[in-house]
């Protein structure tokens, strides 16, 4: 599936930013030092339109509201960077462009929800829930509820409370009243999980970024 989903990508680049001309596609990459012409080796390879690598992120943090785990975004990066390239060519419109880093970066951001596509948790969790950290247990959700606008249910909640608990509990860091970074990935995670549970992960896949 991950494969298909690869080539895909790549076929729309070559079509939509080399008129079909697979050729011209190889020989583009090749002048930018590109050593790999598998389309799967350009998304292994961190280098790929290295000098672009920043400017990817930065999309990445703007359009996401925080920077996932290498092991999450890394896959995908490199088809970023493509995209700026292709913008950068005038090969894509303004509004072509963005509409099209939204879509990619919503498969980072289910990439990133990946491990919590289950309907239910395990018990064991809950069970975590009410023990572990307990003394930040108000602090966290209050925070959550009071940037969410509204109290959010515990199935979709659950995790994202927990590893914000475990935020707090790091006596070297103190979390600022403002919204930061973490703050959007738990608050991605509690959407993503409402709609996935009321609608199904095909909806939830394709939802709306959440605002940094």
């Amino acid at each position: 599936m991950q494969t298909e989903v690869r080539m895909s990508s790549k076929q729309r680049v070559i079509e939509e930013c080399y008129g079909g001309d697979v050729r011209r596609f190889e020989a583009e990459f090749a002048e930018a030092d590109l050593h790999a012409v598998r389309w799967d080796d350009l998304l292994a390879d961190a280098t790929t339109l290295s000098h672009l690598e920043d400017i990817g992120r930065t999309l990445i943090e703007i359009n996401l509201g925080y920077l996932p785990p290498a092991e999450v975004r890394l896959p995908y990066e490199p088809y970023l960077r493509a995209l700026i390239h292709c913008y950068w060519q005038n090969m894509y419109s303004e509004e072509a462009f963005f509409d099209q880093v939204e879509d990619h970066i919503k498969q980072i951001r289910n990439a990133d929800m990946q491990h919590n596509t289950c309907l239910t948790y395990d018990e064991a969790i809950y069970q975590n829930y009410h023990t572990n950290f307990a003394p930040y247990g108000h602090a966290v959700r209050e925070r959550l509820t009071h940037f969410l606008g509204y109290e959010p249910q515990l199935e979709h909640s659950l995790i994202a409370e927990l590893w914000m608990r475990d935020i707090m509990a790091d006596d070297t860091y103190k979390m600022p009243e403002e919204m930061t970074p973490d703050d959007v990935q738990a608050m991605t995670l509690i959407k993503y999980r409402e709609i996935l549970l009321k609608d199904g992960k095909t909806a939830a896949d394709i939802s709306p970024l959440v605002p940094p």
